[in-house]
């Protein structure tokens, strides 16, 4: 049987050999010009293109310009129109579905014509040819340069189908005016998209690759018109008109900071594509180019030259506004940098964020540490070791005992420290990392307790994204959570009090709203930067103004500019919406009457009350810093506030016996260093609280040193190498060891 097969095969190749030699031959060609390499078109295929840029509505905001300046733009084959398809063929290849690369008819009367002109008056390039023309520019005068035009055009249509040919030759043409392609042509030329044009526009558009100097509609209207009467058979009085309404459309450039950092991401991600939908609003973004601009003339004179406003929505951190600098084009300023990006040190603004942290925090029992009741010490304090840290409000003055809420709305420095140094700087990195901030992760931990007063840097985008988890109850645009619910929501409700922040920024504020918002300022320690941040339910604003330069900003402290801009922004959204969601109650919280000073329950005792929220189910104890004698109240204070009495002259009592014997200051492992002009005379000033009795015996070395009575309060002589202090009260001691040098 295999030898009958292969006997009838041998058979049937020594009968057909004649025919099929030319077969083999012709697909040995074909396959040699669909895979032989071909850079140059392969280039021209992957050739850099514009990208169409729209906002939300569908308003064009850019078209990006390729790489080498042009405006380039793809359209797919469904979006071109068939009018303009056949428009192109008719114009520039007639028989382009009927030829195999070159038209054999049209190169006939091509050369007749020439021959009878005795020069140039057609040429017979089909729409392949000019493609292979275009992959490999420059001069095509020769007959070798025809000829390889012509071997590239049957490789071209080798590889690719009819409809693709067309398509990248529509895209591709050249028509001067710095644009290539019919969609670039049709919005340069009539400033119209390619389905908004006219059959007399399309006709005009289809005789400039032929000439794109001498038919460009714009610069000679009536040899554009005239060409397209001969072509198309149209009136030349109505393609005359056609031609004369052209004009170099003025390309959009809106949002420049935003596009160049989607473009970059796009880049990085090596996505393409021909138009990007954003989710900005072109609205929103003018009025919030208006709104930085005014804040700019309004802070003419206080060295503000740069500013940056963000807004998104809550509900995915989508963008509706990006301002990345006041003026793209202001080259003395450094327009075209990104202020929304740039890092800088917030200040203030990252306050909530640790403030968030410590709602959430549990104690070894597993109950809150913090609640909006607890009083915090807004006193001098010592914070560290061997670097010592000493925090102070930007006002220069410190306010006792102060109630966790007034501290956040009130933007104290001090308690914010004290709150730092009782979480640990590692847990609120964690935090932050989990909230976003990339910029922390390198040099988070070298700020240390400076990251309560926003000392490390971020960048404005950063800090608005985060700060829409409070309005989310605590999670993330992800859906994560971040903060307990009740947490965020506590936060919502101390940063829209009014009340409370007037300690920090009296009862005139900028940042007060027809609608519930919440507002956090910040200032950076050298004033370089000053920052606002507000949310509503719906939306998130971020404003910075400073300068790029790091010059100081002149005027006063606060973000009062800034507050002023993010308010205004979001006037022009919340006032239209008569909805006005308000921020959620917490669920696991309750108000109850409290003592404003003690942030206990008020009782009989207490001059005042306010209402706080209380854990439900938790036992919170009455008020024990008010207490009455003889029909008078007194106030008694834990003992850690006897400086600050001393220092403000109270004549309020100390509640001593409340604590254990302890040294707060200096702190344990601290390090001193002698100036050697004053070096007999510098001293250590050393002070203790709480203990039993009302006087304490004070060793220096393991020395007895003197006796004293209440304050602790004392100063031992500064001397070279490892020292320690102790102070004894009755059954009670208390040391601390530190360093001279």
């Amino acid at each position: 049987m295999k030898l009958f097969l292969k006997a009838g095969a041998k058979d049937f190749f020594s009968r057909h050999k004649k025919a099929l030699c030319p077969l083999g031959i012709a697909a040995a060609l074909y396959l040699s010009l669909r895979f032989s390499p071909y850079p140059e078109f392969d280039r021209l295929r992957k050739m850099e293109r514009s990208v169409r840029f729209y906002d939300r509505s569908g308003i064009l905001l850019q078209v990006s310009s390729a790489g080498d300046g042009l405006r380039r733009e793809w359209a797919d084959w469904e979006r071109i129109p068939r009018a303009v398809k056949k428009a192109f063929l008719k114009a520039e290849d007639r028989r382009f579905y009927f030829h195999w690369g070159i038209d054999p008819f049209s190169a006939i009367n091509a050369a007749a014509q020439n021959a009878s002109a005795k020069r140039t008056v057609r040429g017979a390039s089909t729409i392949t040819m000019q493609l292979a023309k275009m992959a490999s520019p420059g001069a095509r005068s020769s007959i070798g340069e025809k000829l390889k035009d012509a071997f590239n055009a049957f490789r071209i249509e080798a590889r690719l189908s009819k409809k693709k040919i067309l398509e990248l030759y529509l895209n591709s043409i050249p028509f001067g005016q710095n644009c290539e392609g019919v969609a670039s042509a049709a919005r340069t030329y009539f400033g119209k998209e390619l389905d908004g044009l006219s059959a007399e526009e399309i006709a005009c558009l289809a005789v400039i690759p032929r000439r794109p100097g001498g038919y460009n509609p714009i610069q000679n209207p009536e040899a554009c018109a005239a060409r397209a009467a001969e072509v198309f058979g149209l009136s030349y009085d109505s393609l005359l008109l056609a031609a004369k309404k052209s004009g170099s459309y003025s390309y959009p450039f809106e949002m420049p900071h935003y596009i160049e950092r989607v473009k970059k991401q796009m880049k990085a991600a090596g996505k393409k594509a021909s138009e990007v939908r954003l989710s900005t609003s072109l609205e929103i973004q003018k009025e919030a180019e208006r709104n930085i601009k005014e804040a700019a003339k309004i802070a003419k004179g206080s060295r503000i030259s740069n500013a940056a406003l963000l807004l998104l929505d809550n509900k995915d951190n989508s963008v509706l506004a990006w301002v990345g600098n006041g003026d793209w084009f202001d080259f003395s300023h450094s327009g075209q940098i990104d202020g929304a990006l740039l890092r800088m040190q917030p200040g203030s603004s990252m306050k909530p964020f640790l403030y968030g942290l410590a709602l959430d925090a549990k104690g070894k029992d597993g109950q809150p540490l913090f609640s909006p009741a607890s009083v915090l010490p807004d006193i001098p304090q010592e914070f560290g070791g061997e670097k010592i840290y000493i925090p102070e409000n930007f006002n220069n003055r410190f306010n006792g005992p102060v109630r966790f809420r007034v501290a956040l709305a009130s933007s104290l420095n001090v308690p914010a420290v004290f709150l730092l140094n009782e979480l640990g700087v590692d847990a609120y990195l964690k935090k932050l990392d989990e909230l976003g901030f990339e910029s922390l992760k390198n040099g988070g931990q070298k700020a240390g307790l400076g990251l309560a007063l926003g000392a490390g840097e971020v960048s404005l985008y950063e800090l608005t994204a985060a700060f829409t988890v409070w309005t989310r109850d605590g999670k993330d645009a992800a859906g994560k959570e971040i903060y307990s619910r009740d947490a965020a929501r506590l936060i919502c409700s101390i940063l829209s009090d009014k009340d409370s922040r007037a300690l920090g920024f009296g009862y005139s504020q900028k940042f007060q709203t027809e609608y519930p918002s919440i507002f956090k300022t910040g200032t950076s320690n050298q004033y370089q930067n000053i920052t606002a941040l507000a949310s509503t339910k719906k939306h998130t604003i971020g404003v910075w103004m400073g300068n790029f330069s790091g010059q100081t900003v002149m005027g006063k402290t606060g973000s009062s500019l800034p507050a002023w801009t993010a308010k205004k922004t979001l006037d022009f959204l919340e006032l239209k919406d008569k909805t006005r969601e308000p921020f959620p109650e917490p669920e696991n919280f309750v108000k109850a009457k409290i003592c404003p000073l003690s942030g206990e329950l008020a009782t009989e005792s207490c001059p005042s009350y306010v209402f706080e929220y209380v854990q439900k189910g938790r036992k919170t104890k009455a008020c024990s810093w008010h207490k009455s004698d003889g029909g008078q109240t007194k106030t008694v204070y834990p003992p850690e506030y006897q400086r600050w009495l001393m220092a403000n002259n109270y004549s309020a009592r100390l509640n001593h016996s409340s604590s254990p014997l302890k040294i707060i200051t200096p702190k344990e492992e601290s390090v001193f260093f002698q100036v050697p002009s004053s070096a007999q005379r510098q001293a250590i000033i050393v002070e203790a609280i709480g203990g039993e009795e009302d006087s304490a015996r004070v060793y220096y070395d393991g020395k007895f040193l003197f006796e004293i009575e209440r304050p602790f309060v004392f100063k031992i002589p500064l001397e070279k190498g490892k020292k320690s202090c102790k102070i004894v009260c009755g059954q009670e001691s208390a040391e601390v060891g530190f360093e001279g040098r």
